[in-house]
């Protein structure tokens, strides 16, 4: 059973269903509970204020994910809160401020001090890169790693059951040929 084929219609679906992907990886595929927190929401006072002292503002797509969270650890990837942006990082150089780290790389986004737009830094190697682009990412590999988990919770049932991989393999071949001879059927139905 796939989680979710579709892609999220809005940031705010995507950080709904990725903070859903956390709490069942925790609850239901035996994943600690520290692999993935969200704080609380900052508020947007606390937003406003952070920026002042910057003197630009924040990306849009990470301010909305300071609303939805003020910061987050999602799957080894930690996403600084307002409290933790800019900390002195060795693996993004001067003039940016690191807004994300993915633990044991050098993997890090970073804002620009100079424009305020988001680039992806690994291995001090610096390419623009898109926060939205980085949470659809991390849903995918989220939403894969429950697909994965049920998928051999359910070959170990099978395999209880007495059913072997064999006869598995066979049905699944069967019910791919009958999928393509509809679809044939169909197509000579539309000529």
């Amino acid at each position: 059973m796939l989680m979710n084929d579709e892609k999220p219609k809005n940031l705010q679906e995507c950080f709904e269903r990725l903070k859903k992907c956390c709490e069942t990886l925790s609850a239901e595929c035996n994943y600690s509970e520290d692999y993935s927190q969200f704080n609380p929401p900052a508020t947007e006072e606390e937003i406003v204020k952070f920026e002042s002292t910057l003197k630009f503002p924040l990306p849009q797509e990470y301010r909305e994910f300071l609303k939805f969270s003020n910061g987050a650890r999602i799957m080894g990837e930690e996403i600084y809160g307002l409290d933790s942006i800019g900390s002195s990082d060795v693996y993004v150089p001067d003039g940016y401020l690191s807004i994300s780290r993915v633990e044991m790389t050098s993997e890090r986004l970073a804002i620009s001090e100079e424009n305020g737009k988001i680039c992806l830094f690994w291995d001090l190697q610096k390419k623009p890169w898109d926060f939205e682009l980085e949470l659809m990412n991390l849903l995918e590999e989220c939403e894969g790693l429950i697909d994965s988990y049920r998928y051999e919770q359910e070959r170990e049932e099978r395999r209880k059951a007495g059913i072997t991989e064999e006869q598995e393999n066979a049905a699944l071949e069967a019910l791919i040929e009958e999928k393509y001879r509809k679809m044939q059927e169909k197509l000579k139905k539309q000529q």
